[in-house]
């Protein structure tokens, strides 16, 4: 299991069955999950304006919080405004809702479950690297019946400190053996996913979908760019990996 005592794990592995190996393949994908797998939009706004209004903090009820989405929670507390004394009431009732309803709120990508069962197929491990707690992600991956496409969920220790999408992205290639970043792809559709996977040497791929706003990747731009799952999986099996 993981590498350290369950309370302090920076990544959960699972077991998976065996997959074969057919041709040259990548060494690893790294996948985000919210806006890359999953469309969790309603449950994780929902989520972030019950805790709002619970400590007398209410979003504008027009207002687009889709921005939530993907970075760290203290990160979208200080673009909201919210004061800094109150910010472990926000996080702990923030969390607290999604545990209870949020996660079950989010619905599948179409077209991503077939991107890695291709993956699988053709004998690449899989992680997730994700913004989530990791036994959040773990929950929503099994509540969707795909835990079992993932070798290592790496992601916010049980803690809930914050922590980078590059310390997250490390953990996945600990957790995965550690392999030649520069044979890994990391999947994302938010800047920190492009980020965390320069800073680690890996393959940055955004996809076009996801809740990425105007211009944020022009400051570290992505190796590639897909607008289908259909194009992500193609792509994924064109990148050089070299000799199997």
């Amino acid at each position: 299991m993981s590498d350290t005592a369950p309370h302090r794990a920076r990544h959960e592995v699972l077991g998976v069955p065996g997959c074969g190996y057919g041709r040259p393949v990548l060494d690893a994908v790294l996948f985000d999950l919210d806006g890359t797998i999953t469309d969790p939009e309603e449950g994780i706004v929902g989520s972030f304006r019950h805790a709002l209004e619970a400590v007398g903090q209410p979003a504008d009820p027009d207002a687009d919080l889709r921005w939530v989405i993907g970075p760290p929670l203290s990160y979208s507390l200080d673009r909201a405004g919210v004061p800094e004394h109150l910010h472990d009431t926000v996080i702990e009732t923030y969390r607290g809702h999604l545990r209870q309803v949020g996660l079950f709120q989010a619905q599948l990508i179409d077209g991503m479950v077939e991107v890695l069962d291709g993956l699988r197929a053709d004998g690449v491990p899989l992680a997730l690297a994700t913004a989530k707690m990791i036994p959040m992600a773990v929950t929503t991956l099994e509540h969707f019946g795909i835990a079992d496409r993932f070798h290592a969920v790496a992601g916010v220790l049980p803690d809930g400190v914050a922590r980078t999408k590059a310390e997250i992205v490390a953990d996945a290639l600990v957790a995965l053996g550690s392999p030649d970043p520069s044979r890994v792809a990391m999947v994302g559709d938010r800047h920190h996913d492009t980020e965390g996977a320069l800073a680690n040497g890996c393959i940055a791929v955004a996809v076009s979908w996801g809740f990425h706003e105007p211009g944020e990747r022009a400051a570290h731009p992505p190796d590639h760019e897909v607008d289908t799952p259909e194009a992500l999986l193609a792509l994924l099996r064109s990148l050089p990996a070299g000799p199997p």
